[in-house]
């Protein structure tokens, strides 16, 4: 028993001991003297975005455009003057808008890659290096169907500038390090890192007309300003062009850059300031309930309502009801897809263009012409009550699928609060008449329009998706 006693006093004390120990040991692991042992860590290891972000910075560019408008309040109070005081307020309150986005530098020369929205309806630019040099630079074409825009430094002859090099965007995997370099909220040159999140993504367009298509996803920051500016690989190779962010109320870490392959197919026509181009086809996207209707129900693709005659698809053999299904082997999901992927083409390219007809697939190849020329100037608008119109060109029948033989002005962008907006007016729509006179062009309706007085009714034909309807409101 003694000895028992005598055992359990050495097994206690030997536990004390060993706790004393570990409670010395914790206590001397933890003190400030022993992290400063450490020194300085990894003393020969940096990011790589330190070399990728001072070689692609000097190609990177500050992009500021400004514009005139005509303020609103002037606009609404035209009428007031007009109606009441027999005259018109004799000068608009117009006001300078800047704008501000990014930009990246492709060719030595001063040729500028950019967003078509940063300097859609200018002319003119002013641009800014990273080594505080402004340049004053010219836009000479853009593509609004790709939201991509080239614009020429103007500077003595034999001066070169830091030209980027673009990379194969087809090539870039989902996982890799993507870097995003540009001026977001006029903060110059700022450097954020992601991965790259998707490929190949349909991204709806701000406006709501149509989407862009093959995007890359990522999640390096991409802000207001950052447009135009280059997605960089870990490489410095540019594969994409930021364009396109998700609110942060719908969602966090979701920016969109335009591949840059797709940018280079576009580069050669816009810096000699011309389009793509132009197949000679009207369509309007093949939706199920029009699938259904026409016996199609597992059929996709873009529906052909209106063939321009003598144009390359009216040669080749296309016809009204045709339904577009492939161009070059790229499927064709609805009629935007078919007008961004007839754009990566240029004049006189030949396509080979898959329909399906009278239960058949038939495939035609069709040499583009070069009829549509897609230059950066402004369109003649007319801001109406609650709802604007403007010309209806070649390029707003392809946008909203208006077949050729329907005339009159296009309407733009409608006030979703507007009596115009409640008697069924929308995007799209073409009047072709007001009270009871045919429209022809922006200034026959503005002239017409403007002799309604307010309160008086406003009677439309309206072409709205494929059916003539009328349009009724008090003005």
């Amino acid at each position: 028993m003694k000895d028992l006693k005598v055992l359990a006093s050495v097994v206690i004390l030997t536990l004390a001991v060993g706790i004393f120990a570990i409670a010395n040991s914790s206590t001397t692991a933890i003190t400030p003297t022993s992290l400063a042992s450490y020194g300085y860590l990894n003393p020969n290891v940096q990011s790589p975005v330190i070399t990728v972000a001072k070689a692609v910075s000097p190609s990177v560019v500050r992009v500021v455009v400004h514009t005139t408008v005509v303020s609103k309040s002037f606009t609404e109070l035209q009428p007031f003057f007009k109606n009441f005081f027999g005259f018109q307020m004799p000068s608009p309150e117009k006001r300078q808008v800047e704008s501000l986005g990014s930009g990246i530098i492709f060719n030595s020369k001063g040729y500028i890659l950019t967003n078509y929205h940063v300097v859609a309806g200018a002319k003119e630019a002013e641009i800014t290096l990273l080594n505080g040099k402004k340049y004053k630079g010219s836009v000479v074409g853009g593509d609004p169907t790709n939201d991509l825009a080239v614009i020429k430094i103007e500077a003595p002859k034999g001066v070169d500038f830091p030209a980027a090099v673009l990379g194969d965007s087809d090539k870039v995997r989902v996982g890799e390090y993507a870097i995003a370099i540009g001026n977001p909220f006029g903060l110059d040159y700022t450097v954020t890192q992601g991965i790259v999140s998707a490929k190949n993504r349909e991204v709806p367009k701000p406006d709501g007309n149509g989407y862009y298509y093959n995007m890359i996803q990522t999640d390096a920051a991409i802000n207001p300003g950052n447009s135009g500016g280059p997605l960089v690989d870990i490489h410095g190779r540019v594969i994409g062009i930021n364009t396109a962010i998700v609110s942060p109320s719908q969602g966090e870490g979701l920016g969109f850059a335009i591949s840059i392959n797709t940018a280079k197919v576009l580069i050669a026509r816009l810096m000699k300031g011309q389009g793509a181009g132009y197949l000679g086809v009207q369509v309007r996207s093949l939706t199920s309930a029009l699938a259904q209707s026409l016996g199609l129900d597992d059929i996709k693709g873009a529906l052909v309502i209106g063939v321009v005659p003598n144009s390359g698809a009216a040669k080749a053999g296309i016809r009204i009801k045709d339904i577009i299904v492939e161009v070059n082997g790229a499927k064709i999901t609805s009629a935007d897809k078919l007008v961004s992927a007839i754009h990566e083409y240029a004049p006189n390219d030949t396509v080979n263009v898959k329909v399906y007809r009278d239960g058949k697939y038939l495939t035609f190849p069709v040499k583009l012409s070069s009829k549509a020329i897609f230059k950066v100037s402004p369109s003649s608008t007319y801001n109406a009550s609650g709802f604007v119109v403007t010309d209806l060109t070649e390029l707003y029948a392809t946008k909203y699928s208006i077949p050729s033989n329907i005339t009159g002005v296009v309407v733009t962008s409608v006030n979703p609060n507007s009596q115009a907006a409640m008697a069924g007016l929308q995007p799209g729509d073409v009047i072709t008449s007001l009270n009871n006179k045919k429209i022809s062009s922006t200034k026959e309706f503005e002239n017409l329009y403007e002799k309604i007085k307010k309160g008086g009714t406003v009677i439309m034909s309206v072409y709205s998706q494929g059916m003539e309807m009328l349009v009724i409101f008090s003005k």
